[in-house]
């Protein structure tokens, strides 16, 4: 129904009996006054763009949105349709943007603490590696910068500082390759259009290490362990004899053990080569965990909660008091392997002890274990540590041991 709609009207029309009826403006084109059999009276425009098609948007209900308010709505719609221009999904696709842009990064640092919080959290174990070269190298020197003025000559010198004037080598290339990590992040999100990182190349800065531990040194860091309490004093003796990766042991859980049949299970969600792999477990180490206090899920930890975190603090005292120096706990692992290697254990199951990836047909045609080869291997080897750290001086009364091919 056509009418010359005023506020008495308005205000005063009776509802339907039932469903809706519907009043059409004939001052302001498109306005519509749609009361309900409830008697709720809501405001409606009628549009078409030019060249589009015709669209209906509401505009509240009254008495909270007036006549005159509703008309001017209607004009400013009909006024922008005539040029082309649908103003209710211009409003809308504005008010979306705008929300993005309050919540998007504005600086670096922003950007790089969402990565890690929406990113690196939910898909990488060891995101903290992450959050730590964010917040010791790059966020000191970039974090503030605005994410929009970020240049390549920005990243450049903070890789040529942390070379050239902290003195870093391998980190370096981390930070590089954290920073591109989360710079593409940002791109797949539109936070930034390019990628300032792309073009800087790897530095050729890195050596490789082959740091092995004298029989001396071995024998001094672990009489530096004997007089720790536990947790600490275990975990070093574990890393020793095991020979594998240091997370791998620290996270070691009680559920992953089984110290009647001697072999601790390692599931592939927790090691590099995601593949379980079955670590024999010798006498020593078996007389090591079952002395230790089972105070939670944790094998080696202080809280009963959360696995053994103090390593640094661990790595200190142990240089203090052992008096080793230059070296890094994976050295345990290289000192391993190179010990397993003299006492003429294969190559192929020094590999297999330390759960280094075979080729491909090798590893889908060869079900075969090995159990028993890695066995004497970490037998020979752990004989051969608590020679070394009894009294290595009666050399010329200990034969070599050799483990069979």
């Amino acid at each position: 129904m056509k009418k010359r709609l005023t506020d008495r009207f308005v205000e005063s029309v009776a509802p339907p009996a039932s469903g809706r009826a519907v009043y059409i403006d004939d001052t302001a084109p498109g306005l519509e006054l749609r009361v309900s059999a409830d008697g709720r009276k809501a405001w409606s425009i009628r549009y078409k763009p030019r060249g589009g098609e015709r669209k209906r948007e509401t505009h509240g209900t009254y008495p909270a949105v007036s006549l005159a308010a509703a008309r001017e709505r209607a004009r400013d719609i009909g006024a922008a349709a005539i040029k082309g221009i649908d103003l209710p999904t211009a409003e809308r696709r504005e008010r979306e943007e705008r929300r993005k842009s309050d919540n998007r990064p504005h600086t670096v640092g922003d950007l790089l603490d969402e990565y890690v919080e929406r990113y690196c959290k939910p898909n990488q174990r060891k995101w903290t590696l992450a959050a730590r070269i964010f917040d010791s190298h790059v966020k000191p020197a970039i974090g503030k910068k605005p994410l929009g003025e970020l240049r390549r000559a920005d990243i450049v010198e903070l890789l040529d500082d942390l070379q050239n004037k902290k003195g870093l080598r391998a980190q370096v290339n981390r930070v590089r390759s954290q920073v591109l990590a989360a710079l593409n992040w940002g791109i797949e999100r539109e936070y930034l259009d390019t990628n300032p990182a792309a073009a800087i190349k790897k530095r050729r800065i890195e050596a490789s290490r082959d740091r092995v531990l004298t029989n001396d040194e071995l024998q001094a860091i672990w009489r530096a362990a004997d007089g720790l309490p536990d947790p600490s004093r275990s975990l070093v003796k574990a890393w020793i004899l095991t020979g594998q990766r240091r997370d791998e042991v620290r996270c070691m859980t009680w559920s992953e053990v089984d110290l009647t049949h001697a072999v601790w299970t390692l599931p592939a969600a927790r090691n590099k080569g995601k593949r379980e792999h079955e670590i024999p477990l010798v006498p020593t180490m078996v007389e090591l965990l079952d002395g230790l206090r089972r105070c939670g899920l944790p094998v080696f930890t202080i809280d009963g909660t959360k696995p053994y975190a103090g390593q640094k603090r661990l790595k200190a005292i142990l240089d203090r008091e052992s008096g080793v120096t230059g070296w890094t706990l994976h050295d345990f692992r290289r000192t391993a392997s190179t010990g397993m290697a003299a006492l003429h254990v294969p190559q192929d199951t020094i590999d297999r002890v330390l759960n280094h990836a075979k080729g491909t047909l090798a590893g889908t045609y060869n079900r075969h274990q090995y159990a028993n080869e890695k066995r004497r291997a970490l037998e020979a080897w752990a004989e051969r540590v608590t020679f070394i750290v009894g009294d290595a001086r009666e050399a010329v009364n200990v034969v070599e041991l050799r483990v069979s091919a």
